[in-house]
């Protein structure tokens, strides 16, 4: 499930972007001029004309849709060409700079009992907000931090009631729980390619595709289990990291993830 994503293209004097249907917001000193384009969710464009370099900023998924509760690769792309046919100009041909990808899990107990039950281990460092009040809780190290929070809390207190009719309509159930993990990638070079670039179209490949679900399953393996905590269900003295793991395994075999390769 792809959602966030930051992108830079570079400009050829041929090619430059039109900006006329954009929302201007500011210019800088260094000559970068800063834009928002108006979808359901605002994506955030920079444009330096003086060296060329466009940036992108922003949740494709939201823009084209108004949430990330589902993240079809036909509708995050329809966002990404929307864009594109404002500006005038290829996108898919961009380097990414960053990125997020998850999946949400439905789960049998709320997701702040099984989030409680994780800390940090293999080199992440954890971070909480009290005011989340256990719903939401950070992971990372210098070029990526996982997060564990609850999606379905997310609903309830960001979307309007319209939004949220149209969220029922593509599986939320208001009664469910719903835990979303999602790695946000600062350098995905770094993490998933061994340092060389990643285009934007990359990612839409069935082997970045698979790349990605393995990466999450991996680094949520990374994180150190709370032995102490107890979740209030009768699962068989499962932790909570058992939990997710077995539900991350269960939509990685069901997407056709060879789990040899990731356990």
């Amino acid at each position: 499930m792809l959602d966030y994503i930051e992108i830079t293209k570079h400009i050829q004097n041929k090619n430059k972007p039109f900006l006329g249907h954009l929302q201007p917001e500011a210019v800088y000193s260094s000559g970068m001029e800063k834009y928002f384009v108006e979808g359901c969710r605002k994506m955030q464009i920079e444009y330096n004309p003086s060296i060329g370099v466009l940036k992108l900023k922003g949740s494709p998924i939201y823009f084209i849709q108004g949430h990330n509760f589902t993240s079809e690769k036909k509708k995050y792309i329809q966002g990404i060409q929307y864009v594109e046919n404002i500006l005038n100009i290829d996108l898919f041909d961009s380097d990414l700079d960053a990125l997020e990808s998850g999946v949400i899990l439905e789960v049998d107990t709320k997701p702040k009992y099984l989030i409680a039950g994780h800390k940090a281990g293999h080199g992440f460092e954890m971070r909480e907000n009290p005011k989340d009040r256990g719903g939401i809780r950070y992971f990372s190290d210098n070029q990526l931090q996982l997060k564990l929070y609850d999606a379905g809390r997310n609903i309830v207190h960001k979307q309007g009631m319209t939004m949220k009719g149209i969220i029922k309509e593509s599986g939320w159930n208001p009664e469910g729980n719903y835990l979303k993990v999602e790695v946000h990638y600062k350098k995905p070079h770094l993490v998933l390619n061994n340092g060389r670039g990643i285009r934007l179209a990359d990612i839409f490949l069935p082997k970045w595709e698979e790349k990605l679900k393995e990466d999450l399953f991996e680094q949520y393996q990374r994180l150190e289990p709370m032995k102490t905590v107890e979740l209030p269900t009768k699962k068989s003295d499962l932790s909570s990291a058992d939990i997710i793991l077995l539900s991350l395994a269960e939509v990685s075999m069901n997407q056709g993830i060879d789990l040899k390769k990731v356990l």
